[in-house]
């Protein structure tokens, strides 16, 4: 055994390389712990706080967030209401559009819904002067507050109370006197 290795290092000088191993020290210098620069004191920012619920009058208003949701409810009413197709070119395949934009506080009832088919609901999107018209129809047809829910009209003094039955009371009002102007 001896023999083969004298004779493997032999044959190796004779190619013109040289087995020269690494000491311990210089294997190993590479896998030394160092010690690492301890990172900088870095302070903890403060959590956010919730914020509280917006009360009004002793009544809880919800966050805008969920006041501008779809529900199924509001979902099937406006199918109902416009039909099951795209108003503006009757194609079936539809998505429904806020006619005030959840961002400028319109919320998700049937009267704020639209159902469009993707050309013009995206026309409704990048188009200002056609969304400007949408939403002149439909303050046409159901007056000023078509965007708003209950809690609007609470808090804008238009409805006593923040129940269904008040909200639907004066927006049917609402519809009746925009119907009462059309005609004469």
């Amino acid at each position: 055994m001896g023999i083969s290795r004298n004779l493997h290092a032999e044959g190796v000088r004779l190619m013109g390389l040289e087995f020269s191993p690494y000491s311990k020290e210089q294997q190993l210098a590479g896998h030394q712990k160092k010690e690492k620069d301890r990172p900088k004191f870095k302070p903890r920012r403060p959590k956010k706080q919730k914020r509280k619920a917006e009360t009004y009058k002793g009544r809880v208003i919800p966050k805008a967030k969920v006041r501008g949701e779809i529900s199924k409810k509001e979902y099937n009413r406006a199918i109902e209401a416009f039909g099951e197709c795209c108003v503006m070119c009757g194609d079936p395949r539809i998505e429904m559009h806020h006619v005030k934009y959840r961002s400028q506080q319109g919320r998700g009832g049937y009267r704020n819904l639209m159902p469009l088919c993707n050309d013009h609901h995206s026309d409704a999107h990048t188009n200002r002067k056609f969304a400007d018209m949408l939403r002149e129809q439909r303050a046409q047809q159901f007056g000023e507050w078509y965007w708003a829910d209950k809690f609007d009209l609470f808090k804008a003094g238009l409805i006593p109370n923040t129940t269904e039955k008040a909200f639907e009371t004066y927006m049917d009002e609402q519809e009746r006197m925009k119907r009462d102007q059309t005609r004469c």
